[in-house]
């Protein structure tokens, strides 16, 4: 179903959308935004559901409804970490802040400040964590998961 992408920065080392969102999502939002994908039919439809997919990511199986997802903002107002708490658990009072969710938006370090590398660095981290047991994003596994569209809130 996913087709990849061989242009720009892509053209040396093509790679599926799932492939990009998982390796670099500042720059797959930022493609979204902008239009990249526009010409281009397929890749523009494909764009537009994982797009919709990546921002409303079920809480896995053996853990929803009890747990949210959290995320952590620093006192300097940059997106710093994402963990699945039991939805009970009181706020956090200190210099961060938090925001909890019921679904993981893989958009939220970008929503919190435009080109935050490190921020998605850091999200996809506790993302391969939490959904993938901490194993290599492998194209065949993330395809097959942005392809599943029980893993989504909004499929």
């Amino acid at each position: 179903m996913w087709h990849e992408v061989n242009f720009g920065k892509w053209s040396d080392k093509p790679k599926t959308l799932p492939q990009i969102l998982v390796s670099d999502p500042d720059w797959f939002f930022w493609a979204v935004e902008t239009g990249v994908f526009a010409s281009r039919k397929t890749l523009a439809a494909e764009a537009e559901v994982l797009n919709r997919r990546a921002r409303a990511i079920k809480i896995p199986a053996g853990q929803a409804p009890k747990n949210c997802v959290r995320y952590w903002i620093s006192h300097d107002g940059k997106f710093s970490d994402m963990e699945l708490i039991e939805a009970s658990q009181p706020a956090h009072t200190g210099s961060s802040s938090e925001i909890r969710r019921d679904s993981l938006n893989l958009y939220a370090p970008r929503a919190i400040k435009d080109y935050d590398k490190l921020g998605c660095k850091l999200l996809l981290k506790s993302f391969k964590y939490y959904w993938f047991g901490g194993k290599a994003f492998t194209k065949i596994k993330v395809e097959a998961f942005f392809s599943d569209t029980t893993n989504f809130v909004k499929p």
